[in-house]
């Protein structure tokens, strides 16, 4: 039996990791010349969204419409 392939949202080391990522990213942005005027107006929360966004994209590359909605997986 093959081994199993693991996504690359669970490559990545899941929800923690790629928070953790996203909140850096958001750190570093308004030092950033060409992105912190396209970020300025963002709110503080915003990585959070970002962050469930590409979990849910890495996690089997499908748009959310595309999910089972019995999907429990995080």
């Amino acid at each position: 039996m093959p081994a199993k392939v693991p996504t690359l949202y669970e490559w990545l080391g899941g929800s923690e990791v790629l928070s953790r990522l996203i909140e850096r990213f958001y750190e570093k942005v308004p030092s950033d010349p060409l992105l912190a005027p396209l970020f300025a107006s963002m709110p503080k929360e915003h990585f959070v969204h970002v962050a469930q966004f590409i979990a849910e994209v890495f996690w089997r590359g499908l748009p959310i419409t595309r999910r089972s909605t019995a999907d429990t997986r995080p």
